[in-house]
């Protein structure tokens, strides 16, 4: 292994443990020989590949903005401006936009860490706040706004953010607590199929309130069941 890839194998590393550690503790409740130590590395390497603390805090971020790119519906959204002109083509825009933003929440197998690292930066007074408000919430929010308002007429902002909001809270609340959900229903843990499911039901909560679907959504026979509560508590 050369030099040059122990020196990039060193710094994703440092990238990768802050974001865990700044998730768990915060970015001013984690020092950087906490982050060099879970990183296995020397805690002189910060200064070296980020300049100090504050680098390093904007890389991962950077890290994290990264990731968050990927799943931006704009390109579709840009090769396809056909699709505003009959509600089919607007279901297919606020679907493919709400599978997208939910595959980006969506709890992560490889650095699970990047959920609540978004969350508590827009929580806190920390330098991470601006970046993250204004590369993830402030551009989602712009997005969402404008679709609400393509598709409906409606200049109600208020209701447009509520909108918004109905769809994506509970992805959101998965992601960054999925214990709570848990625990809400004892012995029936939320796994993968769970969170499909949630995300066919925000498509059809979004659909709906955009006018776009007359019902929120079919509930499908095991919902329909009047055994439900039975199905839930394992009685």
């Amino acid at each position: 292994m050369g030099k040059s890839e122990n020196s990039e194998n060193s710094r994703q590393a440092l990238i990768v443990a802050a974001g865990e550690l700044f998730a768990e503790n915060g970015v001013s409740g984690t020092n950087v020989r906490s982050i060099a130590a879970k990183a296995g590395v020397n805690v002189a390497l910060i200064n070296y590949h980020f300049g100090n603390k504050d680098g390093l805090v904007n890389a991962v971020i950077d890290f994290v903005l990264d990731a968050y790119r990927h799943y931006m519906p704009n390109e579709f959204i840009r090769n396809n401006p056909e699709l505003w002109n009959t509600p089919a083509g607007q279901r297919r825009i606020v679907t493919y936009m709400v599978d997208q933003a939910f595959e980006f929440i969506r709890p992560r197998r490889e650095n699970p860490w990047i959920n609540t690292f978004i969350m508590r930066c827009a929580e806190s007074n920390d330098i991470g706040r601006k970046r993250i408000l204004h590369g993830i919430f402030v551009p989602g929010c712009i997005r969402y706004t404008k679709t609400y308002a393509r598709i409906t007429g409606s200049t109600n902002y208020r209701r447009a953010r509520c909108w918004a909001m109905s769809v994506f809270s509970p992805a959101f609340i998965y992601a960054t607590t999925p214990g709570v959900i848990d625990q809400t229903c004892p012995g029936k843990r939320a796994d993968d199929h769970f969170y499909d499911e949630l995300k066919k039901w925000s498509i059809n909560v979004a659909l709906y309130g955009l006018g776009l679907q007359t019902e929120a959504g079919s509930a499908g026979p095991e919902l329909n069941d009047k055994r439900i509560h039975t199905k839930i508590a394992g009685d």
